[in-house]
Formats: C-alpha cells, structure tokens, sequence
C-alpha cells in the first residue's frame, strides 16, 4: 500500500480570500501549473484521489501522482495530455521525484518521460521534444537542443527505476516564452457536470460566485475567465475550504480541492449547453452557510 497523508485537525479555521498565483506573463516560471492555466485533459490512471493526475501540476512537491492499482505485476506505461493557456517556445523540462515514495518502495520514481508536442489540438499531431531522465530522489532537468513549440503536451512514462506495480512523480515543468496572446477561450459563467454533481458558476468580472447541489454548497472567487480560485463553504458553514480549477478550451473543468490547506480530492466536469437547470442557487446557499449572497465576492475586487 502506498502511504497515506497526516492531516492535521485545526482548532479554527479562517475563512481564506483566494488570490491569484499566476506566473509572469513574459513566460517566466513553471508553465505547467494549474494557476497558471495548464490543465490535464486525459490520463492513463491514478492510484486514488489522494495521489491524482493533477498533482503533477499544482505547484506543490508533497503532493504527487502514483499509477492506477495493478492487477498484474509489471511495469505499464504511463501518458498524460495537458493543455496550456497559449502556445509557446518550450526550451527546458523537469521532472521532479524530490518527494514521494522511494524510501519506502525502492524503484517506484519515473525513469524515462518522454515529452511531445502539438499547437493543432490535443489530439495531435505530436513532435518529439525529448525524454527526460528522471532521478531518484533528484530534480532532473533537460534543456531542449532546438526549442519547441507547444499549446499541448503529451508527457508519456516510459519506465521507472525498479518497482514492478507503481510509478510515481512529483511535479512536472516546463519553460518558455509565449508566442502571441492566449486565444478566446469558452464563456467561463454556466453549469457544469461534475464528480461531485452539478456545479452553477456565475461571473460577473473577475468576480465568481456559484453553488452547488452537493451538500448545499456555495462558492465564491475570482477568475480570468480560464483559471478559477475559488472557496467553498457547506454544512452550514462548519465545512470550508478552496479549489483551483481551469476550463479548457474544450469546455472541461478540471482541478483540486483542498481543505484545512491540504489536498482532499479533485474536481472536474464538462460545461452544459446554456440554460441548463440546476436544483440551487447562490442567494439561497449563502444563506444556508449564513452569509449574505455577492458580500464574499465583493471582498474578492
């Protein structure tokens, strides 16, 4: 079994004011981050929700993705498709196995990740950038002899150091320079079906407010129309926390939840044509967590 996370139980918690956590906009920094509007559309698989496929790119090393449970024993290959916010010049990699389980479970570190290239869709077609040599224990970086262009990646695990059931990875990386501005990307505000049931988001701005049927949840924060910061609040208030979630250019939702600060699931889903009906709304649900609906998103201006 892989190893399970100590969450710590607080006496309080402050309701937190999400900001932003974008990278520079001439490129610099990670640009395989959630925050920064990378988001993963498709993946092999995940060991649970406690080591998913979006902890590649959430920015944090003590959260990291472990393969699907294995029925056989044996290494099996790994990929994963991640869209960008734009297309840009690629000129360096990383994979990063600074903090996961190899103490534990010898060989379990990504070797071979070979890294490839699309700006037509996600679906391809691909060109080969380079494969990166993970280390154990290490950040291995591998700058590129002629820089690549890129708005998808496809990021395929070809080997690992040993372990003949599971892989993992910290963080996934990549650096470079955008090649014009980010391209009109799907009307953010609507409804949208996801793993935790259908989720209402209305923007006005840079403002978000939405609820969701859920527990009776309401959600407020900000968002640039691709990325979402967002907080959630349920259970009359006695349960809260934030997400970070992008919208694709594919009208899928996809992203993180954490509660008390740590990592407590995903949250995904498809955008519904307009006008779809939804059993809540966000006047009703700020009530029900006692405050009252547009306050907590105003603070967000």
């Amino acid at each position: 079994m892989l190893r399970r996370k100590t969450i710590p139980i607080l006496a309080a918690f402050a309701l937190a004011v999400v900001t932003p956590g974008r990278a520079d906009e001439d490129g610099s920094g990670d640009l395989l981050r959630l925050d920064r509007g990378a988001v993963i559309l498709a993946h092999t698989g995940q060991y649970d929700e406690e080591f998913p496929a979006n902890a590649l790119i959430d920015g944090r090393l003590r959260d990291y993705w472990a393969s699907g449970r294995r029925h056989v024993v044996g290494f099996r290959p790994d990929s994963f498709i991640i869209e960008l916010d734009r297309t840009y010049l690629i000129r360096r990699l990383v994979v990063d196995n600074r903090d996961n389980d190899e103490m534990q479970y010898p060989g379990i570190s990504a070797k071979e990740v070979r890294f490839s290239a699309s700006t037509e869709s996600h679906t391809g077609p691909w060109t080969p950038m380079a494969v990166v040599e993970g280390k154990k224990f290490e950040r291995a970086e591998k700058v590129l002899e002629k820089p690549v262009a890129a708005h998808w990646l496809k990021v395929e695990v070809l080997s690992n150091h040993g372990h003949r059931l599971y892989t993992e990875i910290s963080e996934l990386e990549a650096y470079g320079e955008p090649l014009g501005d980010p391209p009109a990307g799907v009307e953010p505000g609507g409804v949208y079906q996801t793993n935790y049931g259908p989720l209402l988001l209305k923007v006005t701005g840079n403002r978000v407010e939405g609820c969701y049927e859920l527990d009776k949840g309401y959600v407020y924060g900000i968002t640039d129309g691709r990325v979402f910061h967002l907080n959630w609040i349920e259970h009359r208030g006695e349960e809260r926390g934030t997400a970070v979630l992008v919208l694709s250019s594919t009208r899928f939702l996809n992203g993180l939840w954490y509660e008390e600060g740590n990592l407590s699931g995903t949250w995904f889903g498809n955008k519904l044509p307009d006008r779809e009906p939804i059993g809540c709304d966000p006047v009703t649900a700020a009530a029900g967590v006692g405050f009252t609906a547009g306050e907590l998103a105003a603070g967000n201006e």
